[in-house]
């Protein structure tokens, strides 16, 4: 299957996953400043798999904080904020969506890696001084900016994987030096990358808004030559190709290609207004949020 056959697909083929409804009412009741708690906790508790990921994560020691252990929706929403529950339950639900569909995939390393991406970004919208807007967007571009690659997997799940394979195994042997990119390679395999499938998928399938869609498409590559969005958009869109490197950098990673030097642009620290000497201090805030992820991935066991 190459280029055009994907994109045809990915406009009419059934079989690739929707949002969930009980998914989509959420998002748009946690957007209204007015909701009343408890609806969205009456709301919520349609999803039975939903309403115990969210109490056990109330319960986690990142939100409970030593308080006491809760049992019921309500509360456990109440200690989280309504805040926090959209991205959350974006970040709860998501993996169920896409079911591992083979053993060359490497689903749980693909969703450690997107969440704490997800983290990261929004500790970097808070580090430039951004809205609380731009921080959900950054926490939720963040979570699916590689999710056209788990559209190709359910697209192509035979062909895809052994390509996955093949590079795994190149990368382990280390014969030889390739500058390519997993994008670069993808395009030459099948005519299109996972950022521009996730890009097409985001904003023509699940009608997300922007920068979403942006952010999924421009990860990898920022897109410099055609220019970034101007305003709040182009920040958001900067932080999670910057935390998507640097958490690659360090191992949190499902990439079988690896970053080596090239994790991201450097020019992406100045246009946000930070330098590089900042790394070390943020390392902190990566590890920080490796362990938000692994509280995600531990809740939905």
């Amino acid at each position: 299957m190459k280029r055009e056959e994907i994109l045809q697909r990915l406009q009419g083929d059934v079989s690739l996953p929707a949002l969930p409804e009980v998914l989509l009412r959420l998002d748009k009741m946690l957007k209204d400043p007015e909701i009343d708690v408890k609806e969205v906790a009456q709301l919520a508790s349609t999803d039975a798999v939903l309403s115990g990921q969210i109490i056990r994560m109330s319960n986690s020691a990142y939100y409970a904080r030593g308080g006491t252990q809760l049992t019921s929706l309500q509360p456990a929403i109440q200690r989280m904020g309504l805040r926090a529950l959209r991205g959350l339950v974006f970040a709860l639900t998501l993996p169920r969506i896409f079911q591992d569909g083979g053993d060359q995939f490497p689903f749980k390393s693909m969703w450690r890696h997107s969440l704490a991406v997800s983290a990261f970004s929004s500790e970097l919208v808070t580090e430039i001084g951004g809205s609380p807007e731009q921080r959900e967007d950054a926490w939720l571009g963040g979570l699916v900016h590689d999710i056209g690659a788990l559209v190709l997997t359910s697209l192509q799940p035979r062909e895809y994987q052994k390509f996955l394979q093949h590079l795994r195994e190149r990368s382990t042997s280390k014969t030889e030096w390739d500058e390519r990119e997993l994008p670069d390679l993808e395009r030459e395999m099948f005519g299109i990358d996972h950022a521009e499938i996730g890009g097409i998928f985001l904003k023509e399938r699940w009608r997300l808004p922007e920068p979403i869609p942006e952010i999924a498409r421009l990860h990898h590559t920022l897109g410099w030559e055609q220019g970034l969005p101007k305003g709040a958009d182009r920040n958001t869109i900067l932080v999670v190709h910057l935390a998507n490197g640097i958490c690659s950098h360090y191992g949190i990673d499902w990439n079988p290609v690896g970053m080596e030097g090239k994790a991201f642009q450097e020019s992406a620290w100045e246009a946000i207004g930070l330098t590089l000497d900042r790394v070390e201090a943020l390392l902190v805030k990566v590890k920080n949020s490796l362990g938000i992820a692994e509280t995600l991935l531990s809740g939905g066991e």
